[in-house]
């Protein structure tokens, strides 16, 4: 589906966006964004793997109300491009995108690539070998940037292998050395063995805003089951928690996730089923959230006030609505919500 949608959350609604020249291979694709801008990267089209792409297009949100609206627009890149892959483990951190293994649908990588968005280059950043401490190709891996250390969280591969990556110890990558080191992760001894998410792939992972040594992973599949669980792992300490008191309203996987500034954790979409066990589940445009942080004073009013007066908010004029005292960052979020594209 080419397609752009946004969500607002004070009024409860979807909006689509008009764009143009959207890339054709958007499915299993990386998707960033960096201030109002938009970076699609990689992914492949239908049937799966039928065609990949290592384009990468850039688009600003910017211009949603122009009257072509939004263009995506392809960059020209050089230097050591990756393969076309899907599924691949990207991270952004600065100026640098990351790219870590994926699949054509037939072969698995796990080179590591850089990505310089001031110059466009691309640079091979370590070549996989299968030696030493280097973790098995894979893809649907969630990859994660800490104190110039990239690490990775599980992942798979199909066909005939049909394996699924575990989390009881984590690969990192040391951008300083390039090589890859195998770090043993504590378990949760105040749950259930292993103590640790099981074994899965197609599952989600955020950094926490507040606390970037924090990072939360929820829902995936291991070729059987999906989950509806929530961990989380602390890069300071290599600990696990599983968060016995956040759990998903329904098991997820192929679902897409993000956090606010403020600290909300949001999920959309993913395959779900009705029992664990029945994989065969249909797709879904939900969104689900949490609160990984204590949000600010502030936020917590502003909700509150979307609770109780969102109707009378949203249906008063500009004028009424200064006239409410409301801070400019609220008033203009109403005005930006209402706003017909």
């Amino acid at each position: 589906m080419r397609e752009l949608w946004k969500y607002s959350f004070d009024l409860a609604e979807w909006k689509i966006i008009k764009c143009q020249n959207v890339p054709q291979e958007l499915a299993s694709s990386s998707v960033s964004l960096s201030g109002n801008i938009i970076i699609i990267y990689g992914g492949t089209g239908v049937p799966f793997g039928a065609f990949c792409s290592n384009r990468m297009y850039l688009a600003n949100l910017a211009n949603e109300y122009k009257e072509n609206g939004m263009v995506f627009e392809e960059l020209e890149v050089s230097g050591d491009v990756p393969l076309p892959l899907y599924g691949q483990g990207v991270v952004m951190d600065g100026k640098y995108i990351y790219s870590i293994g994926g699949t054509s649908g037939y072969e698995y990588e796990m080179d590591v690539h850089r990505f310089d968005l001031s110059t466009k280059k691309w640079e091979l950043l370590h070549k996989s070998l299968g030696e030493g401490q280097e973790p098995e190709p894979r893809y649907r891996h969630e990859v994660v940037c800490y104190k110039d250390r990239i690490y990775i969280f599980g992942g798979g591969r199909g066909g005939t292998r049909n394996i699924y990556y575990g989390f009881s110890k984590i690969h990192m990558f040391d951008l300083a050395t390039r090589q890859w080191q195998f770090l043993p992760a504590k378990h949760d001894h105040r749950v259930p063995k292993p103590g640790y998410p099981n074994n899965r792939s197609c599952h989600s992972c955020v950094q926490c805003p507040e606390n970037p040594n924090l990072v939360y992973i929820c829902g995936g599949f291991d070729g059987f089951q999906s989950f509806k669980d929530v961990w989380r792992f602390d890069f300071d300490t290599l600990q696990w928690e599983k968060l016995t008191k956040c759990i998903m309203p329904r098991p997820v996987y192929f679902h897409s996730t993000a956090v606010t500034p403020s600290g909300r954790m949001c999920c959309y979409g993913g395959i779900i089923s009705e029992d664990d066990i029945d994989a065969r589940g249909g797709r879904s445009n939900d969104i689900t959230c949490a609160w990984i942080i204590i949000p600010k004073l502030k936020v917590i009013c502003w909700e509150a006030m979307i609770h109780y007066f969102k109707d009378q908010m949203f249906e008063s004029s500009d004028e009424s609505l200064k006239k409410i005292g409301l801070p400019q960052e609220f008033y203009e979020r109403i005005i930006e919500a209402r706003r017909v594209c």
